[in-house]
């Protein structure tokens, strides 16, 4: 097993974000606040692919990923977070129903086990009344959702 990571600045979100890949197939997303001693680092077609995407450049997404290693109902869970378009949003409520009526904060903890935010786009997933919570702070789902927005609005 070979692990490679990337690092690349999201001016967006005004942080850097770690890409790691396992034998070539993405594995993990990481947001990190703090960029001290970090270097930007590309070596992987979907490090550029998510760039682009932070750039505002609706992007299909080419990368291979596994998350077989997630139980079964956040792996439906997360399958069907990946059907929510750019620009778009869905509840915490209405993914539950979608999926069989389990609870939101059921869907709202396997949310948070997402390893790939982004491709996995679980910032698309909202409150009925609000934002709802987001693993690397609400800071940064706002950002995304306000950068989609601006973008999709002008598709």
């Amino acid at each position: 097993m070979t692990n490679s990571n990337d690092i690349i600045f999201a001016q967006a979100l005004d942080c850097y974000v770690e890409i790691e890949y396992t034998n070539k197939k993405l594995s993990s997303i990481r947001f990190v606040k703090s960029g001290e001693g970090l270097k930007e680092r590309k070596t992987q077609d979907f490090t550029f692919e998510l760039e682009r995407y932070f750039q505002g450049e609706k992007i299909g997404f080419s990368c291979g990923f596994d998350i077989s290693h997630l139980s079964q109902f956040t792996q439906k869970v997360l399958v069907e977070t990946g059907k929510i378009g750019y620009g778009k949003t869905s509840t915490y409520s209405q993914l539950a129903k979608n999926i069989g009526g389990l609870g939101a904060r059921a869907v709202g903890g396997a949310l948070a086990r997402n390893p790939i935010p982004i491709v996995i786009p679980c910032h698309r997933v909202v409150a009925k009344n609000g934002i709802g919570g987001y693993s690397a702070g609400v800071g940064i789902k706002t950002r995304l959702l306000e950068l989609e927005k601006s973008k999709a609005n002008n598709l």
